[in-house]
């Protein structure tokens, strides 16, 4: 039995598909998100054991964060790591977060 399709929910873009993450963002697609004012974001992941940062364009000092909600092409995403390493970005849905990443930081608005 093959693999169903995944595509990029930002582009469109065909990706392999992951049965743990069915929605996530291409990486082409998290080089573009935005913060609430259109500040473009940059995500990294530092240290030997992973850990999660991410800066706006413009600034020199990375800022530690568990996750971050922000914005790709307009559309509100939680952004941090895979579980296995690997910056990862996945629809916000509308409701309560069902799992609140320790260090959550909302740069939507």
């Amino acid at each position: 039995m093959s693999e169903p399709d995944h595509h990029c929910p930002g582009c469109g873009r065909l990706t392999p598909y992951y049965a743990r993450y069915p929605w996530y963002f291409c990486q082409d697609c998290v080089r573009t998100a935005t913060d609430g004012h259109g500040r473009a974001l940059e995500f990294t992941q530092d240290g030997p054991e992973g850990g999660f940062a991410y800066r706006r364009e413009g600034e020199d000092a990375w800022h530690d964060a568990g996750a971050v909600a922000c914005l790709i092409k307009g559309r509100p995403v939680i952004v941090g790591q895979a579980r296995f390493g690997g910056l990862l970005a996945e629809p916000l849905h509308s409701g309560p977060f069902e799992y609140r990443p320790h260090n959550l930081v909302d740069l939507r608005c």
